[in-house]
């Protein structure tokens, strides 16, 4: 189902700012919990593994970690974008 342009910028903007809103906004619950549950506890992982401080032993490790979060946040925003303009089911 095709969405009109400012609702299509709502949606992408809320998948922006929250992962996973875009996905319940979108009527899929279960899978919007999930993506925030999960971007959210990667993201978590890589600042308790000290990324900011070099002599860490697992300095990259969290780096690491907020990288692959970053990462799924981007790939969800393209996600709800083409879920909200028709182009996937």
């Amino acid at each position: 189902m095709r969405r009109p342009g400012g609702e299509l910028a709502l949606l992408v903007l809320a998948s922006a700012a929250v992962p996973g809103l875009g996905h319940v906004l979108l009527g899929r619950r279960a899978r919007g919990v999930a993506f925030l549950v999960l971007v959210l506890a990667t993201g978590l992982v890589g600042l308790s593994l000290e990324p900011s401080n070099l002599s860490s032993a697992t300095c990259e490790y969290g780096r690491t970690y907020l990288l692959v979060a970053a990462i799924m946040q981007l790939l969800l925003v393209l996600d709800v974008l083409e879920r909200a303009s028709g182009r996937r089911a």
